[in-house]
């Protein structure tokens, strides 16, 4: 008994499909992750309002409110989040207070965000 197939298109065409791109010499390319990110981040930024964008945002308040999602669907590195935020416009901040447990928060300058 043959294992139930989940595509509706048989493997042959897949291959002859993927043959023929293969000999026309298409290239795919792959967007990075930090470009990904940072394509999310202009489009949560652009949806804000300017006195919005002036209040202070931790690093997983971005990725919660911007639907932020690692490769694998998971949840997106910080080293990927920092670097695109930096291309936004963003600059890192610490919080030395007590109460503010010296943790990183991301505030915005500038007057419009950075179109890289």
């Amino acid at each position: 008994m043959q294992p139930p197939a989940c595509n509706s298109v048989p493997l042959r065409i897949k291959l002859a499909q993927l043959k023929q791109t293969s000999e026309e010499g298409v290239r795919i390319k792959h967007q990075s992750q930090k470009d990904k990110l940072r394509d999310q981040i202009k489009i949560w930024m652009t949806s804000m309002s300017p006195e919005q964008r002036m209040r202070r945002f931790s690093t997983e308040e971005i990725e919660c409110l911007a639907g932020l999602k690692g490769k694998n669907g998971g949840r997106a590195a910080h080293h990927h989040i920092a670097m695109a935020l930096r291309e936004v416009g963003l600059t890192p901040h610490r919080d030395w207070t007590i109460a503010g447990r010296n943790q990183r928060y991301w505030k915005f300058q500038g007057e419009k965000i950075c179109q890289k």
